[in-house]
């Protein structure tokens, strides 16, 4: 007697995973502000201006640093072209003639002091 031969089935076991939840991070919020500015400036010019007393006089001093100077030949000379206005004691100080005007008169009365052709102000 032949036994008919046995017919065994495996079956291959079935796992079922679940694919892993799809994760998502976001990055920070971040705000950027910018601020525009529209800046002015001023430019600020202060004058210094020193009156001498009237009985302190400089002869040549026209620009009143306390000393007669190529400076005040020069200032003296722009002022006397109507280029610059004096104070009151810068006029005083240039009368180097002592007339009352200045002129440019005045102007080389004091250029003359400046290389010792006069040797005293006023003249």
């Amino acid at each position: 007697t032949t036994e008919a031969p046995t017919e065994t089935t495996t079956a291959v076991p079935v796992m079922t995973t679940e694919a892993p939840a799809e994760t998502t991070t976001a990055a920070p919020a971040t705000t950027v502000t910018t601020a525009a500015t529209k800046a002015t400036t001023k430019a600020t010019t202060t004058k210094k201006t020193s009156e001498v007393p009237s009985s302190t006089v400089l002869y040549g001093d026209t620009n009143l640093d306390g000393r007669v100077d190529i400076t005040d030949a020069v200032l003296l000379n722009k002022a006397v072209a109507n280029a610059v206005t004096l104070s009151s004691a810068a006029r005083q100080n240039s009368d180097c003639r002592q007339d009352g005007e200045l002129t440019s008169d005045d102007a080389v009365v004091l250029m003359q002091f400046l290389v010792h052709i006069v040797t005293n102000l006023p003249q």
